[in-house]
């Protein structure tokens, strides 16, 4: 088994805490719809990386 590349796995760390912190932000806070637009949209962007992280990182282990 191989180990994780260290910069995939913190920066994928790093984007996991950035989308939950937004999406704590999207229930808890009262914004104006462009807000919500805007955050709404950069969490679908960290979603995509992180799932695009977690699937490089899972080929990595599997070979």
């Amino acid at each position: 088994m191989k180990s994780l590349p260290l910069f995939d796995t913190s920066r994928l760390a790093l984007i996991k805490a950035e989308r939950e912190a937004l999406l704590k932000r999207l229930q808890r806070v009262r914004m104006d719809a462009h807000s919500r637009i805007r955050v709404q949209q950069k969490v679908a962007l960290l979603t995509a990386e992180q799932v695009r992280l977690e699937l490089a990182l899972d080929g990595v282990v599997r070979r």
